[in-house]
């Protein structure tokens, strides 16, 4: 039995897959991979992203290499909106190293660009009020497409549950002293040496 280390390794491969057989049937190979992750979105709602920048080096020398994230929690879908995902952020890589503006407003509104780039490269795409043209789907032959590559290269995905209020942990910078006699206890924002009246006691650090 594959532990969880080893079918998340195996969703990061199939992943890679699924991009490079993109990248030869709808852009002529014409792409690099960039380092492909799965990281989550911490409110639930970013399908995934490019990052224009070159964000992961190997040292300080290196050049670096850019990141297409497929986020976490989006990928409990089926496989045909996996692909529509990751081709959506292919078309940013395409504009990005095309040096073409397809975004606005700090890249959340996608512009007429993006919807010409995208319809090119097996996508229908349709306008948002808010986001301007970004909510993509698979053409019917695109969809075609991954129904091939599932055949001959069945589904390997594991996905992370939704993030909860609350499940993110805030470290508290207060610090709680007892008395090691009688028990009182205060807290304190930061390091001090404070005695137990009562007991005439050095309360400890818990």
């Amino acid at each position: 039995m594959k532990n969880g280390t080893e079918k998340y390794i195996e969703t990061v491969n199939y992943l890679a897959k699924l991009y490079d057989y993109c990248n030869a049937k709808l852009f002529g190979g014409e792409l690099v991979r960039p380092v492909i992750t799965v990281q989550r979105d911490e409110r639930n709602k970013t399908n995934g992203w490019w990052s224009v920048k070159k964000v992961w080096k190997e040292n300080d020398k290196d050049e670096g290499e850019h990141e297409l994230n497929m986020t976490a929690q989006q990928l409990n879908r089926p496989i045909n909106q996996i692909a529509a995902i990751m081709i959506h952020e292919m078309c940013h890589q395409y504009a990005s190293v095309q040096n073409m503006q397809d975004t606005s407003r700090a890249g959340n509104y996608h512009n007429k660009l993006f919807k010409t780039i995208a319809e090119k490269h097996g996508l229908t795409v349709e306008c948002v009020q808010t986001i301007g043209w970004s909510h993509t789907e698979l053409t019917d032959e695109t969809a075609a497409l991954i129904a091939e590559f599932v055949k001959n290269n069945p589904e390997g995905v594991i996905y992370r549950l939704p993030v909860m209020k609350g499940q993110c942990v805030k470290t508290s910078s207060t610090r709680k002293y007892v008395c090691p006699v009688c028990g009182n206890s205060v807290r304190a924002t930061k390091e001090v040496r404070i005695m137990c009246v009562d007991c005439n006691e050095l309360m400890q650090e818990e």
